[in-house]
């Protein structure tokens, strides 16, 4: 159970996960070892889970996000889970989601461009359990937050 000293430590972690013990210790007016113990806690209970650097997609030209949507028609255990693998390897899918309703899973895709993507759906063609629904280019982001309220 997260109380509120918790609850601020994660929120001022997803903002600046370079914060030092030191300077969290000070936002919170407390010293350094309860701050230590309780970081320490929330990694062992999994609630942080890493600590990652958040590139500009475009400044890396992986600038261009498109939403494939996938379907598979036969769908079995070894279908899910032969496809779970192949997306696991495809450094071009940030996320993967699995889902219930008219398609089956939705893949967030960074390219370069559409050249790019086009090549990434040549591959995906080439994954026989499956077949792409659907694809939504993205033209700007509205909200882009890694920021989960635990308010």
């Amino acid at each position: 159970m997260l109380d509120t000293i918790d609850k601020k430590i994660l929120k001022l972690l997803q903002k600046n996960a370079k914060l030092t013990i030191k300077e969290l210790a000070e936002e919170l007016n407390l010293t350094t070892s309860p701050i230590f113990e309780r970081i320490k806690r929330l990694e062992k209970e999994e609630i942080i889970e890493g600590y990652v650097a958040l590139l500009n997609a475009e400044k890396v030209e992986k600038g261009q996000v498109v939403f494939c949507n996938v379907s598979m028609p036969i769908y079995t255990k070894e279908n899910i889970d032969s496809f779970e693998k192949i997306v696991q390897s495809m450094p071009q899918v940030m996320e993967c989601y699995h889902l219930a309703g008219m398609v089956d899973y939705q893949l967030k895709v960074f390219v370069k461009d559409i050249k790019e993507y086009d090549s990434f759906l040549k591959k995906m063609a080439e994954i026989q359990v499956v077949k792409v629904h659907s694809s939504a280019i993205v033209l700007h982001n509205v909200k882009y937050s890694t920021v989960i309220s635990v308010d």
